[in-house]
């Protein structure tokens, strides 16, 4: 029996730099997730608490030596802004964008970054009327590009 323990422990003392520099290059990493409702009880362990509510939002933190979770009704938002019409999003309107966008609808070329900036017509569709659309605004004098 003490031979088993005392293994046990040389094996334990051995793999905890291991296990300790996993966690290290694990610092700072988060796990997003949508919570539907909280449940009213505490847990804990050894390595974190965490609470929930019944009836409420339960937005909140919990933290501990090894981790840091936040929990309840969390959102990540995030926003992109766009000119429309600059379907190669280089910051211009021009017969690129055009080039780009025919490209992609007839020769399997990229998507644009945006997929709504191509949509100039407002349609909700991204197709060979959009096209059209861009060659009149840049050539003939048409609308502008209207991405809603």
């Amino acid at each position: 029996m003490k031979n088993k323990l005392l293994i046990s422990a040389l094996i334990f003392l051995i793999t905890l730099p291991l296990v300790s520099s996993i966690a290290d290059s694990r610092a700072g990493e988060q796990i997003k997730w949508q919570v539907i409702s909280g449940g009213g009880q505490k847990g804990s362990s050894t390595s974190f608490v965490l609470s929930g509510s019944v009836g409420q939002t339960a937005v909140g933190t919990g933290n501990s030596t090894g981790y840091g979770l936040n929990s309840g009704f969390w959102q990540n938002f995030e926003f992109q802004s766009f000119v429309c019409g600059d379907v190669n999003s280089d910051g211009l309107v021009n017969i690129l964008d055009i080039i780009f966008l025919i490209d992609y609808k007839f020769k399997g070329g990229p998507a644009p970054s945006i997929l709504d900036s191509a949509d100039v017509n407002n349609d909700s569709l991204v197709n060979i009327l959009d096209i059209i659309y861009l060659i009149d605004y840049k050539f003939k004098g048409g609308p502008a590009p209207n991405c809603g």
